[in-house]
């Protein structure tokens, strides 16, 4: 049987550069809206060292002490997938075609250097659970644990979970196949973790 994963940010280092919005940008949420048929965000991030301690998270300018600074999935502000442009080509390259993916670019800045990043958006909302066998809140279509449809989603090597609103659009909830999942860890794509996705 094929297999699925969940696909994010890795979240087992003490020191992280995190890529931060400015002062006042709005809310992830209230981005995507804003950011519908446009391909670039309307303002640059800056770089910053978060320390992250037993019950704290220390925030700097300093980037001094991180061992890779620009991993190829990035944290951010925005708990969005931010990936550099190699992750991107990869992803691209071995997409099936029936994703329906595009990208918003972002500028990243550190105060010697800026580097290009690539946030992924869905333009369909993917068609991708097994409903009788996810788990709800009872009396609600608010799912505790997904189970996805191993005939639905075997036509993509990338996909949402199905989000209410449009936050289904740029989501930090990724899944891939297994076929990606390998030649990423092939490629030694930086920053990232594999669970495996519940099938039916």
């Amino acid at each position: 049987m094929k297999k699925y994963y969940l696909f994010g940010s890795k979240q087992s280092y003490t020191k992280v550069a995190s890529a931060y919005a400015p002062s006042g940008a709005k809310l992830a949420q209230e981005l995507i809206e804003d950011l519908e048929n446009k391909y670039e965000l309307p303002f640059e991030l800056n770089m910053v060292k978060l320390t992250i301690g037993k019950n704290s998270i220390e925030e700097s300018d300093d980037l001094n002490g991180i061992e890779t600074i620009w991993l190829d999935y990035l944290p951010n502000s925005f708990a969005w997938p931010l990936f550099s442009n190699r992750l991107k080509s990869i992803i691209s390259n071995h997409l099936t075609g029936q994703e329906n993916i595009d990208w918003i670019s972002a500028k990243i800045n550190t105060l010697s250097e800026q580097k290009e990043y690539y946030i992924p958006r869905f333009r369909d909302k993917l068609d991708v659970l097994d409903k009788e066998n996810s788990t709800y809140i009872p009396d609600t279509d608010h799912i505790i644990k997904p189970c996805f449809s191993l005939f639905k989603i075997s036509q993509y090597s990338i996909f949402h979970f199905p989000l209410d609103s449009n936050l289904w659009k740029i989501t930090s909830i990724l899944y891939i196949s297994d076929e990606l999942k390998k030649i990423l860890q092939k490629e030694k794509i930086s920053g990232v973790c594999f669970d495996k996705a519940n099938l039916a």
